[in-house]
């Protein structure tokens, strides 16, 4: 059953009360479809104030992903789905990309709202090293936070860019992600803070002094006129309350009733990340902040941090391996030593486009298969992804046309074209790579809409080009009555084109409901016969639509 995102947060937060209320009357059914369905926007409706800063500790997270293994027996359907199989706006997510055209200047310009930090003196407040490159916390001449990274000496543009355009294409798929610039300082403009700290690589936090700055400085690469170029990232609005878990729920949080594996963003988000090649999609590498708007609190999802994406390995190139294996992976292992080392892993003898701009990815990108992909290390929400989730995500990069691709990687500004044009091609061969897996892996029909008593609908798959038009589409229109969720069979239609008669016989009345089961015959695409159910509800003479199911959960 498909529970409508916003009801679904009332029925749990009133469990007690419905259970007594089922108890007194053992025949009542709740309706599949209310007045407000579908609904577009889930609101938090509870105030968060409760919420506490916690930390995820990155070894305990690691561990703990890896103990709960690398597969998902059957997974069930996302539970945060409205009742048109789509995602809701949320403090998650905001539909963006498909919802709307987005041309070239939006995607260059992306989640900013400046032009990144304001010139003048900047006050380091804080500072600690990973022991390969620096990073700062910073205010700027307005006052304004801002988190500094730079370049690993002798790959200027590779991690700055990186993190900018993958930015960029996060902002445009739907993702809460920072304001992010390319940026460049002069050693002269930083100023430490009176209250200024410094944590060492594997030491203590303690005053932060200027040698330290300068001692760190020497493991950035620099530009000729003596400049670091850096990627400036805005602190996010609101207070930093911890990370995102791919897995459970927050339980400070009224608002977070979905488990983190059951949302589809969350699932089709490693869709994306094997797109980009973005191997570090764990918690570490997100923010929860607890924002105060109206009078009420609650908790905004970010995706932060994406310099270990697409070449880039965030302090060196990306490693031969990245993304072909977890980092831990005892079935390997033990076929590695069962073989004595004679069955090497695909990527030693796979070619590599090399760059100092942007890394090291597979110079073949053409037969780009997604189901391999794999993160650093196993992560639930991309474990838990089914078909349908996938082809959400596979729709959505489907509208990203290569010219916004391109918009992006532009705004990375590596320094080389001949490694940009690579990029750009490499992902728009990885995109078309998705949709040939995912659009044809389920029944592509979407769009369904019913005006001047024609059916019409559009088939994704067909119209991305990854697969020929079926030989013919098949409906079968039925009554359904709301309450008891039966249906009556009135009539079937049939087709070779995307368009229906409406058959004769169907309710008149004002709130009536129909299904309409839509499949495609086609021997070379078995799972197009297994059909989708669009509703309808009839209201002033037309017919609305009020649910689909592309995979329909059991009831």
């Amino acid at each position: 059953m498909t529970l409508n995102v916003s009801r679904f947060r009332t029925l749990t937060l009133t469990t007690v009360v419905i259970a007594a209320g089922l108890a007194m009357r053992p025949s009542a059914a709740a309706p599949k479809f209310f007045e407000d369905d579908p609904i577009a926007v889930d609101r938090p409706t509870e105030d968060a104030t409760q919420v506490k800063p916690t930390e995820v500790k990155l070894f305990v997270d690691l561990a703990a992903n890896i103990a709960r293994g690398f597969s998902v027996p059957a997974p069930g359907r996302a539970a945060n789905i409205n009742t048109v199989d789509e995602v809701p706006d949320s403090t998650w997510y905001t539909n963006r990309l498909g919802r709307r055209a987005i041309t070239p200047r939006e995607m260059t310009i992306g989640p900013d709202t400046t032009a990144g930090p304001a010139t003048g003196r900047w006050m380091v407040t804080s500072s600690k090293s990973d022991g390969v490159t620096p990073g700062f916390t910073i205010k700027d001449a307005n006052g304004d936070r801002w988190f500094l990274k730079f370049d690993p000496p002798g790959y200027r543009g590779m991690a700055t860019g990186t993190e900018v355009a993958v930015t960029k294409l996060m902002w445009a798929l739907g993702y809460n992600v920072p304001e992010n610039h390319v940026a460049y300082l002069h050693r002269e403009q930083l100023a430490v803070a009176a209250d200024a700290t410094f944590t060492p690589a594997g030491g203590t936090k303690r005053a932060l002094r200027s040698g330290d700055i300068d001692r760190l400085l020497q493991r950035a690469d620099r530009e000729a006129d003596g400049s670091y170029r850096v990627v400036a990232s805005r602190a996010l609005p609101g207070k930093p309350v911890g990370r995102i878990r791919f897995t459970g729920v927050r339980a400070d949080d009224p608002n977070d009733v979905v488990p983190h594996q059951d949302r589809r963003e969350l699932r089709g988000y490693g869709v994306f990340a094997a797109w980009l090649n973005h191997v570090d999609a764990k918690a570490i590498n997100s923010l929860d902040t607890l924002v105060t708007e109206g009078g009420r609190s609650y908790v905004r999802h970010h995706l932060i941090d994406f310099g270990s994406a697409l070449g880039s390995g965030g302090v060196g190139p990306a490693d031969y391996w990245a993304g072909q294996e977890y980092l831990v992976e005892p079935r390997l292992a033990v076929k590695q030593m069962m073989g004595f080392g004679l069955s090497p892993a695909g990527w030693h003898t796979e070619a590599f486009y090399e760059s100092r701009a942007i890394g090291r990815l597979p110079a073949d990108n053409i037969g780009f298969n997604p189901d391999l992909w794999k993160p650093r290390v196993p992560n639930q929400a991309f474990l838990h992804a089914r078909a349908d989730d996938k082809f959400w995500a596979a729709r959505k990069l489907a509208a990203l046309q290569t010219n916004l691709i391109a918009a992006a990687v532009h705004a990375g500004d590596f320094g080389d074209p001949a490694a940009e044009a690579f990029l750009v091609r490499a992902l728009a061969q990885r995109r078309d790579a998705i949709e040939r897996a995912y659009l044809t892996a389920v029944n592509p029909i979407a769009d369904v809409v019913i005006a001047d008593n024609v059916l019409m609908f559009s088939n994704v798959a067909v119209d991305a080009d990854v697969a020929r038009a079926p030989q013919l589409y098949r409906a079968v229109w039925s009554t359904f009555d709301n309450t008891t969720r039966t249906t009556r069979r009135i009539a079937e239609t049939s087709s070779r084109g995307t368009s229906l008669d409406v058959p004769r016989g169907l309710p008149a009345t004002d709130g009536a409901y129909i299904q309409v089961s839509v499949s495609a015959v086609d021997a070379a695409q078995p799972a197009w016969g297994i059909p989708v159910h669009a509703y309808f509800r009839q209201r002033n003479g037309a017919w609305r639509l009020v649910g689909f199911e592309r995979m329909p959960a059991q009831e």
